[in-house]
């Protein structure tokens, strides 16, 4: 399949899509699938619906449209900052991209690698994509949801306000963004970073006694460095919650409800995307103040249509092409840049065009086979052995062993004959 900038949708951009535009992001995206997506639609398996629909169908039309081919689950933001603190994580060498649970390292000969097998996220995702809802997975849901949903705010901001001091009340969202990066550069380094870890809840991230003085020595043995540098994803949180308090007391979020928090915490994984999309207007008021520069908001109706003119565009194509598959007679976005998704592919994968105008070698299907023997030599050889290379430019390869959909809605992924292929070399079942 074809890879495509790295996107984080929330459940109002996914449920706007047919599952015919759903199969076509999930060909021209590489989806960061964050917990709170499964927060907010296994929340739809204990509503009431007027619709005559059952919670059931609900979740399950969701979880068909679902990306399986490029979607990836996104490790818990807790588990992120946890890895950050004790030294284990760095936010550098996955900016931008999905953080996913469970790689292992590997070297086979003079090849180092990283082989994603089947991690516990990943398992629940493929039996969510299969309408496969499982207690317990509704379970770990509702407790994510409660977590959230039970914060009180009122008590969140008298205890941010009494401890960071009077500060001035924003005029617009924007200001208050810029008050929070101000406490942030400030406030004494060490008494923000005791601060900002009990805010953060410490005692869920680091499950130590005295984990606050674990984490202040380890930073002073380092020479106090700033914490953007020392621990940006802890700043990035901390900032996220510090913007909220300042906006709370105030009339620039109107409305604000308990459900607010699971929209708020979206915010939590912007780091490990390049595109975010969504129809809520509490999204597309706050959402652009937390990228940088590269990244890209897309307003969620503008989303929908790209891929509804993308689906026009693909279905009009005669019918001996469209039975090569997606991946082949869409590998690459148009070339048209009316297409949202081919400025977005312009500008995170701007090699596609060169690529894609390069000659083309006939396939062998003896070096295709010859090449899946190889790949699965680095994953299952009994000669692989651990390796310790952290440079993400020195892995030579990466692999990731998932299930995925041959056929999509309407669309064929693959021809025939790569079906065939696949499944006579055990891909397909």
């Amino acid at each position: 399949m074809s890879q495509g900038p790295s996107l984080i949708f929330d459940k109002s951009s996914l449920e706007s899509l047919n599952i015919h535009e759903a199969a076509l992001m999930d060909n021209f995206y590489m989806s960061t699938i964050t917990p709170l997506f499964f927060v907010e639609c296994l929340g739809d398996l204990e509503k009431q619906l007027k619709s005559g629909s059952t919670p059931e169908q609900l979740v399950g039309s969701l979880a068909d449209r679902t990306p399986d081919s490029q979607g990836y689950p996104n490790v818990h933001h807790m588990a992120i900052l946890n890895g950050e603190l004790t030294r284990q994580f760095d936010i550098k060498t996955v900016y931008e991209r999905v953080a996913m649970a469970h790689g292992e390292p590997v070297q086979l000969g003079d090849k180092k690698g990283v082989v994603y097998r089947k991690s516990k996220e990943q398992e629940a995702l493929e039996r969510w994509t299969k309408r496969q809802f499982l207690d317990v997975e509704r379970n770990i849901a509702k407790q994510w949801r409660r977590s959230l949903t039970a914060v009180d705010f009122d008590a969140m901001v008298k205890h941010v306000m009494r401890n960071i001091g009077p500060w001035r009340t924003p005029k617009t969202l924007e200001d208050a963004k810029q008050i929070a990066d101000t406490i942030i550069d400030y406030l004494d380094t060490e008494w923000l970073l005791r601060f900002g870890l009990d805010l953060l809840g410490l005692p869920e991230a680091i499950n130590v006694p005295n984990a606050a003085d674990i984490v202040i020595a380890d930073w002073i043995q380092r020479r106090r460095p700033p914490l953007r540098e020392h621990v940006p994803y802890f700043v990035f949180l901390l900032t996220v919650n510090l913007f909220f308090c300042l906006v709370l007391p105030t009339q620039l979020l109107r409305n604000v409800k308990a459900s607010h928090q699971v929209d708020l915490a979206y915010l939590y994984y912007l780091p490990f995307c390049s595109v975010f999309t969504s129809k809520d207007n509490f999204h597309a008021q706050i959402i652009p103040l937390f990228l940088d520069p590269h990244q890209t908001f897309v307003n969620g109706i503008d989303f929908k249509e790209d891929l509804k003119k993308l689906d026009a565009y693909y279905s009009a194509m005669p019918e001996e092409v469209l039975k090569t598959g997606l991946i082949n007679f869409a590998g690459t976005p148009p070339d048209d840049t009316s297409f949202l998704i081919t400025r977005l592919w312009d500008k995170y994968l701007p090699a596609w065009r060169d690529i894609k105008a390069a000659p083309k070698k006939p396939r062998d299907p003896e070096a295709d086979k010859k090449l899946i023997e190889e790949l699965n030599q680095m994953s299952d050889s009994p000669d692989l052995k651990p390796h310790d290379e952290r440079d993400p430019d020195k892995i030579n390869y990466v692999t990731i062993i998932k299930d995925v959909k041959v056929r999509k809605g309407k669309w064929q992924r693959f021809s025939e004959e790569q079906e065939q292929r696949m499944r006579d070399q055990g891909l397909l079942h």
